[in-house]
């Protein structure tokens, strides 16, 4: 890229990093109004927690059909849709008559408008980087949800608590549509791997530069496998962190609301330097000449173990501050898949078909959203006399999850292998010739 390309794809990778910070300051808020709105709504922690998973209803088959559409429209005008939805579906929860069916209702629409929202981002960024490239301007945005959740606690508390749980989806409603208003000025289309295919670290060729495989063998290899599994077990901590972390906070530790929103904040916010600093590390390792089964896939797999044994500690007798170091540290490490799981798939994918590769990977994987948040709120219910217990029961099993999820990882995540064998069983419509000249190159 010249100078000029370089500069505008680090605006827009800005523009895509607040894309996805409003994105999860919008799901925050649910969880930080989940105390109060309980109360006035009259809802049992069975009944939030379904509400809580109703956002993901719609959410993962938006995922799909925008992540099929982003093979053929530009990301530019996708992403503007997207950002117009979520914030119009803020508004009717500002009014003081809300009922439980306008809740849910509202809450579905969000999730599809939300559903697409990270995929395509990642999408956009990528067609202004190589691979080699891509690891840290894809951490940055992924960081924006880390932000967005770090910042949505102390503000969106201060407006709970200054005004009403109602004033903060007024707020955010807002803030959607300016972005969208600046997206339309600002936004352009990448048009970097318009034919790449290529492993990490490795100049494209002729032979399977934008080659079209079947989706049959894109998604029933080992690799995508893997970090779909990782991706569906890490989502929901993810679920868990926006839905019940506030909550167990303020009903199992017993914090006030303006120290629950900064614990929040802090949680979310050890998030960031940790992913970044890991990022780097593993571009460094790709330039460095390492494959990306161990630069990207043994990190994912790694981390994930050991943050899934930090939450189990969460039942151990630990005080409130360790049991919140735990969660923070836990969730930092859990992480990583949503920024090197998708770089794997891009690995043995062409632009072509990459779009909506990621889209069906994200929306099965969120799938978890759908389950994690209803089951959390039946674990809290059938332990009312105890809340935290409760909670941290559904901790104890997520982290079990996550720890399992990263030894399989390690077996399953090979980028280099997958697109060795789909270039040695050929692109579609290629002759066996063909397929012998592409994996030879």
């Amino acid at each position: 890229m010249n100078d000029k390309d370089t500069i505008r794809g680090w605006l827009v990778t800005a523009m895509l990093f607040l894309f996805m910070m409003i994105n999860f300051a919008d799901k925050a808020v649910f969880g930080l109004v989940a105390v109060p709105m309980m109360h006035d709504m009259h809802l049992s922690p069975r009944t939030f927690g379904l509400v809580g998973s109703s956002f993901f209803l719609l959410f993962s088959l938006a995922g799909i059909g925008f992540g099929f559409l982003a093979n053929r429209v530009q990301s530019r005008w996708l992403l503007a849709l997207l950002a117009l939805i979520w914030s119009i579906v803020q508004f009717p929860l500002v009014s003081a008559s809300l009922t439980l069916p306008m809740l849910v209702a509202s809450r579905v629409l969000l999730g599809f408008g939300e559903g697409p929202a990270f995929p395509l981002a990642q999408h956009a960024c990528y067609k202004w980087f190589d691979n080699a490239q891509r690891n840290v301007p894809n951490t940055i945005v992924q960081q924006g949800p880390a932000v967005g959740l770090m910042l949505a606690g102390p503000i969106l508390s201060f407006l709970i608590v200054r005004y009403d749980w109602h004033a903060p989806f007024l707020v955010l409603g807002i803030v959607g549509l300016v972005w969208a208003a600046l997206w339309l000025v600002i936004g352009r289309e990448g048009t970097v791997g318009s034919g790449d295919a290529g492993a990490a670290g490795q100049p494209d060729t002729s032979a399977d530069a934008g080659a079209s495989f079947s989706y049959r063998q894109l998604l029933l290899n080992k690799t995508f496998l893997g970090v779909l599994l990782i991706y569906f077990v890490e989502y929901a901590v993810i679920a868990l962190t926006f839905t019940w972390f506030p909550a167990y906070l303020r009903l199992g530790l017993g914090y006030p609301a303006m120290v629950t929103g900064w614990l929040f904040s802090a949680i979310v916010g050890s998030f960031i330097p940790v992913t970044l600093v890991l990022a780097w590390w593993s571009q460094r390792m790709i330039r460095n000449g390492t494959s990306s089964r161990v630069a990207r896939g043994t990190l994912v797999s790694g981390f994930a173990i050991v943050g899934g044994l930090l939450f189990c500690l969460t039942l151990a007798d630990l005080s409130p501050a360790l049991k919140v170091v735990c969660l923070a540290a836990g969730g930092a490490l859990s992480q990583l898949v949503f920024s090197f799981g998708p770089l794997m798939i891009s690995d043995y994918v062409s632009v072509r078909q990459r779009g909506a590769l990621l889209g069906i990977n994200s929306s099965i994987a969120t799938l978890a959203g759908l389950i994690a948040p209803a089951v959390m709120g039946g674990i809290v219910q059938a332990n009312h006399a105890a809340p935290a217990v409760g909670y941290e029961h559904g901790f104890v099993a997520v982290g079990i999850l996550v720890l399992v999820s990263g030894l399989l990882g390690l077996v399953l995540l090979n980028p280099e292998q997958t697109r060795q064998r789909l270039l040695e069983s050929g692109p579609v419509g290629a002759s066996p010739a063909m397929a012998a000249a592409a994996s030879r190159g």
